[in-house]
């Protein structure tokens, strides 16, 4: 009886034993799960901070909450980072939270060394579009952008986009049609707009013949965007949101989830109805055959779409995109190919009112070349000399894409006789952006940059600027795709526009307010008063 009392507790204490050791095992591990996850990515950070500090210069900053409330996204903020350039005049270093820093880099020495790096989009702004728009061009990175872009890229050849003019035509014209009926009044006009860019994306890019522009108490998916995007800005401004575990937990992010739905569900409607229209197409042996070259595409003498040439590419291998593939694609071009558009031609509309003389010397060559026509022809827009200029100067005012950011992959060397040091390293893992606003307010390029100025982007003017200082649609590899789209785009609209109203601001009619979102956009809205000019021309 002694030796079993003896023996039970023998093996009572070997169990409390193993009991012990497994919960030190345990703590062991945690402990180096803590010092591999979180103690040495800060360590490292630390270090690249303080190495970024040494090169840009070291200012004051909040604990917690670093230069956020000094450069907020908001219209104040983004003024302040253009006004930095006065004591920082190629890049500043600053702080968006306890552990994030940033490199800004606001002029083109410094720039041209980002833009030719082929450094990633950042994962701590971008990681945030991920749940919209997937891995798509405007955030993947490595192998998969540089197939995609590949695959993408006939998507906006000359042939094709030369297609698109009529139909950019139509969705302007219903645009100036709804304007008539408030002749007089102070409209705003974003939400036409968007509308009328969502609408020319959805016809031109998807073959997708809508009626979203006389939806009334606005569009789903259009509400689903500004929803969206408040919600990611909102996200890139607290560091207590950008923990993904955290943020579906709230309030907010059951309302991401709710918007997501509809953007979601409108790209794979889209996706749907053009795979059963090829697939009768195919059924008729008239399915479309990829052109010599993977140039452009035909189909019964008919150019093919952006969404064709999504589901029909191929690569060298043979494989096509997957269908989670074609739809991140769908929506990243569903938002970019529209918001960013609309931002640009509603700051350009602004310009026109605030600027009579201005507006006038546009419409006197819009009608020099258009005379009585009122569609805008492909062959008409190479001759809008003095419109284009006026477009490059409301895009370096307000650019649609106010910032890019990019994390370095591998050392960057920034060269200026500028700098602090001539020529300064900044090591792999460093946060860079950057600041597109103020590399187009920066007082050593532009000649009194707050001034409307057309005549800065005459052939002369250019020539004596470098390149890298104006970039309204970034530049290097990664530069927008569908740069010559929007361009495009936006003469048809203001050319209609300019043949038909005249713009004009009064008393009546609030100034806009800068607000920084996704894109560049005015808080409270952007309002002007239209007049009818030829009533024939109806």
């Amino acid at each position: 009886m002694a030796v079993t009392s003896q023996l039970f507790d023998a093996l009572c204490l070997s169990g409390v034993v193993t009991s012990w050791i497994a919960v030190d095992l345990l703590l062991l591990f945690a402990i180096v799960y803590a010092m591999w996850n979180v103690i040495r990515p800060t360590f490292e950070m630390y270090q690249i901070t303080t190495h970024l500090e040494d090169i840009a210069g070291k200012t004051s900053r909040h604990w917690l909450f670093g230069h956020t409330k000094q450069y907020s996204l908001t219209g104040e903020g983004i003024l302040r980072i253009a006004q930095r350039s006065s004591s920082y005049p190629t890049m500043f270093h600053h702080w968006v939270a306890p552990f994030v820093t940033w490199l800004s880099l606001h002029h083109p020495d410094t720039a041209v060394s980002l833009l030719s790096s082929g450094a990633p989009k950042s994962e701590t702004i971008y990681g945030f579009f991920r749940c919209w728009i997937g891995d798509g061009l405007l955030t993947s990175k490595g192998r998969k952008w540089q197939r995609n872009r590949h695959l993408l890229t006939p998507a906006f050849h000359f042939n094709i986009l030369k297609g698109y003019a009529i139909k950019a035509n139509q969705c302007a014209k219903t645009m100036l049609d709804k304007w008539e009926k408030l002749e007089g009044r102070s409209i705003d006009i974003t939400e036409d707009v968007s509308l009328m860019t969502l609408d020319t994306m959805l016809k031109c890019a998807m073959s997708s013949n809508t009626d979203c522009q006389h939806v009334r108490n606005g569009h789903p998916y259009i509400k689903a965007v500004k929803e969206l995007a408040k919600i990611i800005t909102k996200r890139i401004e607290s560091p207590f949101l950008i923990f993904d575990f955290v943020f579906w937990r709230t309030a907010l992010g059951k309302q991401c989830k709710q918007a997501l739905n509809v953007v979601h569900t409108q790209a794979e409607k889209i996706i749907a109805e053009r795979r059963r229209v090829l697939q009768q197409a195919k059924k008729a042996k008239e399915f479309p055959k990829q052109s010599e070259g993977n140039s452009f595409y035909f189909s019964n003498n008919k150019m093919l779409d952006f969404l064709d040439i999504l589901i029909q590419t191929r690569d060298e291998d043979g494989k096509g995109l997957t269908d989670l593939e074609i739809r991140d694609e769908v929506d990243t071009f569903l938002f970019e190919g529209h918001d960013t558009t609309s931002s640009g031609i509603s700051w350009a509309l602004y310009n026109l009112a605030k600027h009579p003389k201005i507006q006038e010397k546009c419409r006197a060559e819009v009608n020099s070349i258009l005379g009585d026509q009122q569609s805008v022809e492909w062959n008409y827009l190479s001759k809008f000399g003095y419109l284009t200029m006026f477009i490059k100067e409301s895009l370096r005012l307000y650019p649609p894409v106010f910032a890019i950011g990019r994390k370095l992959d591998k050392p960057m060397t920034l060269r200026s006789k500028l700098n602090k040091y001539p020529e300064c390293v900044v090591p792999k893992g460093a946060n860079s952006n950057l600041q597109i606003f103020a590399l187009h307010r920066h007082k050593l390029l532009w000649d009194k940059p707050e001034e409307f100025n057309p005549k800065r982007f005459t052939p002369e003017n250019i020539a004596n600027r470098p390149p890298h200082a104006y970039l309204p649609f970034s530049a290097g590899s990664r530069n927008c795709i569908g740069q010559n789209f929007a361009m495009n785009e936006m003469k048809i609209a203001l050319a209609q526009t300019l043949q038909r109203y005249r713009l004009y601001l009064d008393d009546e009619t609030p100034t806009p307010v800068m607000e920084p979102r996704l894109v560049l956009q005015s808080k409270g809205g952007i309002c002007i008063k239209f007049q009818r000019l030829h009533a024939e021309l109806s």
